[in-house]
C-alpha cells in the first residue's frame, strides 16, 4: 500500500490487482485478462519494487512493441523507478551501460525488453543465465500474451519462442497479461508457456461507457468528408485513433484530412524511422495532434485516457483486436465512440492478402492457418453485416460472456435502431442443430462451430465429404434457411449454453475449439422437449409495411 500511494499516486488498487500482486509475490505463475484500461501494468510493476515475498531480484518484462515499451519505461522514470529497456534500437552505449548495471550490484528493478533480443542476443542470454544461477531472476513478465496465440502466428514469430522461458529458466515465475483472449486463447497462453497450477484472474470485457456503431462504408469519392463531418458534429477538438490496413492508407487519410478537412492529425505505422514514431506518439499524447491515423502497430498498452472516439476505416481481421483497439477509447470512464465502416468488399481483400501469404510474418502461414484466418475474418463480417442482434451481446459472446441486452442501454446501433422489430419461429431449426451436434458426438466426429453451420444448411464441400458430416442423418435439415439466419441461431445456442465448447490441442501446438451439447443425453430430451414447448424466436428488422409477428417485448430466446 505505501509503494502503491507513494510511487505510482493511486489510493485503492481495481478488480483482480491485490490478487495478481500477491500470487506473485509468493512466487506462484499467474495469468491476467483485464480490459484495456483496467491496470495490467500495476499487476507486474508493484511488485518488482516489493522487498517482501518469495521472490527476489530483477522482473524481466518481454513486450512486443518498442513504441510500448518506450512508453512504459518513459512513465516509470518519470516515477521514480530503477528501469531500463534492452532492444535492437538502442545503440551500443546505451546497451553496454545496461549489460554493465545488469551484472553489477545495483542492478535496476525492472528490465523491459523484446522477444527477438532474449532469442538472438547471446550477450542478453548469458547475462540471464547468470541472474538465474544466483537467483536475481524475480519473475519474466509477458506482456500482450494474446500474441503467442491469436496474433504470433502472424504478427511475431519469435513470441512463439517463449516456450523457452520455462526450459532455459526453470524455477522462475511467469506472468502472463492481455486484454484480449477468448476461453481457447486463454489455453493456447497457459500450454505454451508451460504454466502449471497457474492463478487465473479474469475481469469482465464489458466497457459499458463504449457507443458501438457499424455503418456502410461510402464511396471513395465522399468517404473521407462523410467521416471528418461526422467528427466535425460529435468530437470536435477531442482526441481519438482512426485505423486502417496499409501504411499508404494511414499516409493517405491523414494527410486528407488534416490538407481538405482541417483536422489535426498524423499518421504511425511499422514503415516509420524510430525518431519519426516517437515524433509522433509524443504529439498526440501531448495534444498537439488531435488524430493519429494508424496500423494495428499502433495503440497497443499506449495510455492516454482521453481518447474520444476509435474509426476503423477498413474491417479488422479479427474480433480480438477488434475489441483491443475499441479498447484505447473512453479508458477515463468517460462516454466514447466506436465506429466501424463496413463494405463486403474489404472482406475480399483481406481474403485475397491471406491467400497471398502478405502477412506480417516471417514463417508463411500453413493450410491450416489460412483457413482460420479466413474463419476470423468471416467472424468480423458477421458481426459487421448483423443489423439486429446488440452489438455488445455479440463482442462479449465471442470471448465467452454471458451479457443481458438490456443493460446494453442503447449502447449500440442496434439496440438503439431496433425497437420495432419482428420474430421469426426458429424452434426446430435449433432442435435440429442441438441433435446433428449430438449425433456428430456419438459418430466420434469434432465438429467446429463453422463445420456445424455449413453440416445444417448441407454445404455440398469437399470438407464435408472429407470429414464425414455428409453421413449425418441431420445433415442439409436447414438447407433452405439463410446462413445469416443459421449463424445467429448456433450463436444463441452457445450464448445460452444449450450448446458448449471444449479443446483440442493438435499436433503442432494450436488448440482448436469444438462444440457439443452443454448437457448430458438425459438432459438433452428436456432441453428439446423445453424448446418445442416455449419455441425458440430470432428476431430481426422490420421491413417498412410488414406486420408484427410478435409481441415487441417479448424476450429474444426463452432461455
Amino acid at each position: 500500500m505505501r509503494i502503491l500511494r507513494n510511487t505510482f499516486k493511486l489510493k485503492s488498487f481495481r478488480s483482480n490487482q491485490l490478487e495478481a500482486i500477491n500470487a506473485t509475490l509468493s512466487g506462484h505463475d499467474v495469468f491476467v485478462l483485464m480490459p484495456t484500461g483496467g491496470g495490467k501494468s500495476l499487476c507486474y510493476q508493484l511488485p518488482a519494487l516489493c522487498t517482501s515475498g518469495m521472490t527476489r531480484g530483477i522482473t524481466i518484462v518481454i513486450s512486443p512493441l518498442k513504441a510500448l515499451m518506450s512508453d512504459q519505461v518513459f512513465h516509470l522514470q518519470g516515477l521514480g523507478v530503477d528501469v531500463v529497456s534492452y532492444s535492437g534500437d538502442n545503440d551500443m552505449s546505451t546497451n553496454s551501460t545496461t549489460n554493465s548495471r545488469l551484472r553489477s550490484s545495483t542492478k535496476p528493478a525492472i528490465l523491459y525488453t523484446t522477444p527477438e533480443k532474449l532469442k538472438h542476443s547471446q550477450i542478453a542470454q548469458s547475462i540471464l543465465r547468470q541472474l538465474w544461477e544466483t537467483k536475481q531472476l524475480a519473475r519474466f513478465v509477458v506482456d500482450e500474451a494474446h500474441c503467442i496465440s491469436s496474433w504470433g502466428r502472424q504478427f511475431r514469430q519469435t513470441y512463439q519462442d517463449l516456450d523457452q522461458l520455462r526450459v532455459d529458466y526453470p524455477g522462475v515465475p511467469i506472468m502472463a497479461l492481455t486484454a484480449t483472449a477468448k476461453k481457447v486463447v486463454i489455453n493456447d497462453i497457459i500450454t505454451k508457456l508451460g504454466m502449471t497450477g497457474c492463478v487465473s484472474l479474469t475481469s469482465p470485457f464489458n466497457r459499458p461507457n463504449l457507443q458501438y456503431r457499424v455503418v456502410p462504408k461510402p464511396s471513395a469519392k465522399t468517404f473521407l468528408s462523410e467521416m471528418s463531418t461526422w467528427i466535425h458534429r460529435n468530437h470536435p477538438n477531442e482526441s481519438g485513433v482512426i485505423y486502417c490496413f496499409s501504411r499508404n492508407n494511414c499516409e493517405q487519410v491523414a494527410r486528407e484530412l488534416r490538407e481538405k478537412h482541417g483536422l489535426k492529425t498524423d499518421f504511425y505505422h511499422a514503415g516509420m524511422s524510430v525518431p519519426e514514431k516517437e515524433g509522433a506518439q509524443s504529439a498526440w499524447q501531448r495534444g498537439d495532434v488531435h488524430i493519429i491515423v494508424a496500423t494495428v502497430a499502433f495503440g497497443m498498452g499506449i495510455d492516454k485516457a482521453n481518447v474520444r472516439f476509435v474509426i476503423h476505416h477498413t474491417l479488422p481481421k479479427d474480433l480480438d483486436g477488434y475489441y483491443q483497439e475499441t479498447g484505447r477509447a473512453g479508458r477515463d470512464g468517460k462516454p466514447a465512440d466506436c465506429l466501424m465502416y463496413y463494405t463486403f468488399a474489404d472482406v475480399k481483400k483481406l481474403e485475397k492478402l491471406i491467400d497471398k501469404d502478405d502477412l506480417e510474418s516471417s514463417v508463411p502461414p500453413s493450410r491450416e492457418e489460412k483457413a482460420r484466418q479466413k474463419e476470423q475474418l468471416h467472424e468480423v463480417m458477421r458481426y459487421a453485416s448483423n443489423i439486429t442482434d446488440c452489438r455488445r451481446c455479440y463482442v462479449l459472446g465471442y470471448f465467452g460472456e454471458k451479457f443481458d441486452r438490456r443493460q446494453c442501454r442503447n449502447g449500440c446501433d442496434n439496440c438503439v435502431e431496433n425497437q420495432g422489430s419482428i420474430e421469426e419461429d426458429m424452434t426446430e431449426a435449433a432442435i435440429n442443430i442441438i441433435q446433428l451436434v449430438q449425433s456428430a458426438r456419438k459418430s466420434n466426429f469434432d465438429m467446429t462451430e463453422s463445420d456445424c453451420r455449413d453440416a445444417f444448411r448441407g454445404a455440398e464441400t469437399k470438407a464435408m465429404r472429407n470429414k464425414g458430416y455428409d453421413r449425418l442423418p441431420l445433415y442439409g435439415a436447414g438447407k433452405g434457411i439463410d446462413r445469416a439466419v443459421t449463424e445467429r441461431t448456433v450463436q444463441h445456442l452457445l450464448g445460452n449454453s444449450i450448446l458448449d465448447t471444449y479443446d483440442i490441442t493438435n499436433g503442432a501446438g494450436w488448440t482448436n475449439a469444438y462444440i457439443k451439447v452443454c448437457a448430458l443425453h438425459e438432459s438433452l430430451r428436456i432441453c428439446v422437449f423445453m424448446l418445442s414447448c416455449l419455441g425458440w424466436f430470432i428476431s430481426r428488422r422490420r421491413i417498412d409495411g410488414e406486420s408484427k409477428g410478435h409481441d415487441d417485448g417479448a424476450q429474444e430466446a426463452p432461455f
